[in-house]
């Protein structure tokens, strides 16, 4: 074999190995995504439907290693006002209103701010099934600020 043949020889073998490690690196990374994206669930997902405020952004309720949170996107925006807070209603989106936005209503917890991308947990053990919108509402003012349906 000549100087040139044994060089490209040694050339080839030395990509063939580096290529098999970079797909080796790879591989565990491409798992953990699959992995991860196994364990995340989206439930429901929408726009706010405005009631007495306006509500920017999208929120969404999914489930991650059996933890269910609702989510407000890095969108989210409302009208700042004490005593916001996010419930889960077993009312229709169309049939909630301020004088009945509680009613029945499962509070989550008080807004953490009137914009930017926000997590809330639902405590364990919470059925779903039995409820049909996420608000926020002013408890303070008894005023159903935005609601979204989820179903």
């Amino acid at each position: 074999m000549t100087h040139v043949s044994r060089l490209i020889a040694a050339s080839l073998v030395a990509f063939a190995v580096g290529a098999s490690a970079l797909a080796s690196a790879q591989q565990p990374a491409a798992q953990t995504a699959s992995q991860s994206a196994a364990t995340s669930d989206q439930i429901a997902a929408g726009a706010w439907t405005k009631k007495s405020q306006r509500a920017s952004g999208m929120w969404s309720v999914s489930r991650q290693d059996g933890t269910v949170t609702i989510n407000l996107d890095e969108d989210f925006r409302t009208r700042n006002a004490p005593d916001l807070k996010i419930f889960l209603s077993p009312l229709d989106v169309g049939d909630v209103e301020d004088a009945n936005a509680t009613d029945g209503a499962l509070l989550i917890s008080e807004l953490k701010a009137n914009k930017g991308a926000q997590s809330y947990t639902i405590p364990d053990g919470v059925d779903l099934s039995k409820y049909k919108s996420v608000l926020i509402h002013c408890e303070a003012y008894t005023k159903l600020w935005s609601a979204g349906a989820l179903r």
